[in-house]
């Protein structure tokens, strides 16, 4: 029953529990309200409800485009609604297509919009394989613009080391939408999907690739890694250091104000059990944001058992580097992942001959353009470039945990690994102190730290270092008074529920530590 007036809204805000148990606990905002602003609130509920509903991609159309701009020609870009906004998926499928590999590329301050005649669509057609370009057509409300919603509010630890869940972040089902539009497509082979990115773009294919490795052969991070919370480098946006609604309320001063103590990493740990993923990680030593996330997500990979392949670019006279992929960047790409078969050792030795002695990045392109118009002898046009092949373009430091290379193996592993040599030094806050980010939290005693469970009830977890960072200093203890409620609720210790609650269309989720830490309760 709808009355005329109220003397107040109860707002509800849910406690989830990770044992499944549920309790409310109702805050009275004092108000007034009509039944017509209570009619609108449910009218704009039930189609909220309505639009949520997955769809099938459809091929781009005037009517149908939404703000998806269509592809021409053989760019063909198809649109479907999994949640409140509509999304593109753009394709470049080559001609006679059967069974390819599929190369997703993230561009997310766009909508990954691909175009004829680009690099990318070059490079898809020679080595033989299927592109698609995704994105977002809003909001654009991440960090630089960002337009695809990283999970939990930025929030990821060992109580929560995958956010994998439609209630983790509003890409979730555009992501399943996409696989599941390669595995109706005869044309693609579902087995040989990969991820590719750049900076954010990269942690967001990282992010996807562990959602989904069941799904997901491997993946490409150029110029990031894993941010580690109390960690530099420290990532724009201050990920992993706060969450994004406090980001987003105070800024930079969040670090200061609102340090997430129950951080631990960002965007996701890569905790994949059973499926594993080829992960591979690059980033020039010069490169400030990245240079030292490479390291700590090789050795998160690692210890995950995946095969992580950890490239460490240094700069020359003749390539700045910074904060920039590879030179030959898709060579790299499709020669690491192993998107199509390595080049036999005959070819290798051929284009070898090939590149002059002094070498570098274009004697690397203009031998692969002889391999391209079938002038080199012994090799198959289209073949991925080998590890000794690319090292004529640029010389990285290199890590392979399993000693694998593209298609190839038998490589030396790296059973002793070396860090990267990175130009500003990496660690936790205490060893190598704050940097230049204005990130200085106070009364700190560092990142979120426990065990993370177990894959299965009978596995035991992976043998996982969590270094816990020494305390900059002791907070007062905190004493709470019990919160008067309209029902039962449950004991909030060491960060075992969750308070969730939507805002801005954000999930946002916060602990135990972090209401302490306000003070919420006098």
């Amino acid at each position: 029953t709808l009355h005329h007036h109220y003397s107040a809204l109860q707002t509800i805000i849910l406690l989830e529990s990770y044992c499944g148990t549920f309790h409310f606990h109702f805050v009275a905002v004092e108000t007034m309200i009509s039944h017509t602003f209570i009619l609108r609130v449910i009218l704009s509920l039930f189609v909220s409800g309505l639009s949520s509903s997955q769809s099938i991609p459809e091929l781009c159309t005037d009517v149908n485009r939404g703000d998806c701009s269509c592809g021409s020609g053989d760019i063909k870009t198809y649109v479907f609604q999994p949640g409140n906004y509509k999304r593109c998926i753009h394709t470049y499928i080559p001609e006679n297509a059967n069974s390819l590999p599929v190369l997703i590329s993230v561009s997310a301050y766009g909508q990954g919009t691909l175009f004829r005649g680009s690099e990318a669509v070059a490079k898809a057609n020679y080595y033989g394989y299927a592109l698609f370009g995704i994105g977002s057509t809003g909001p654009f409300d991440g960090a630089r613009d960002f337009g695809l919603q990283f999970p939990a509010d930025g929030v990821v630890n060992h109580l929560n080391p995958t956010p994998c869940s439609e209630s983790d972040t509003r890409e979730y089902t555009y992501i399943k939408g996409i696989l599941d539009f390669i595995d109706d497509n005869d044309a693609l082979d579902a087995s040989r999907v990969y991820f590719e990115g750049f900076s954010q773009n990269s942690m967001f294919a990282a992010y996807a690739s562990v959602c989904f490795a069941d799904r997901v052969a491997g993946l490409w991070q150029g110029g990031s890694g894993l941010v580690k919370t109390f960690h530099r480098p420290i990532y724009p946006g201050l990920k992993g250091q706060c969450s994004e609604s406090d980001f987003s309320i105070s800024g930079n001063q969040c670090c200061n104000d609102d340090f997430c103590t129950d951080c631990t990493w960002w965007p996701i740990y890569p905790r994949t059990c059973e499926n594993k993923l080829v992960d591979c990680i690059a980033a020039y030593t010069n490169d400030n944001i990245a240079c030292g996330t490479d390291w700590y997500m090789y050795e998160a990979m690692v210890a995950e058992g995946n095969d992580a392949r950890m490239l460490s670019f240094s700069n020359t006279a003749s390539i700045p580097g910074g904060h920039r992929n590879p030179e030959n960047k898709f060579s790299w790409v499709v020669g690491c992942l192993g998107i199509v078969d390595s080049c036999s050792s005959a070819c290798e030795q051929s284009f070898l001959g090939c590149v002059s002695s002094s070498g570098g990045w274009e004697e690397f392109a203009r031998c692969e353009g002889e391999l391209e118009m079938g002038n080199l002898a012994n090799c198959v046009v289209g073949c991925a470039p080998t590890l000794e092949m690319l090292k004529t373009s640029e010389t990285p430091l290199i890590n392979l945990s399993e000693g694998k290379f593209g298609t190839q193996s038998g490589l030396d592993i790296a059973t002793t690994p070396q860090q990267p040599n990175c130009a500003k030094p990496f660690g936790t806050f205490d060893e190598v102190g704050y940097g230049n980010r204005g990130c200085r939290p106070a009364n700190v005693v560092g990142p979120a730290e426990g065990e993370i469970e177990s894959c299965t009830d009978s596995t035991p977890a992976p043998a996982v270092t969590l270094t816990p960072a020494p305390i900059a200093s002791t907070p007062a203890p905190v004493t709470s008074t019990p919160v008067p409620s309209s029902t039962s609720s449950s004991t909030c210790h060491d960060s075992t529920l969750r308070l969730k609650v939507l805002w801005n269309e954000r999930l946002i989720m916060r602990g135990c530590t972090w209401v302490a830490n306000k003070a919420t309760i006098q």
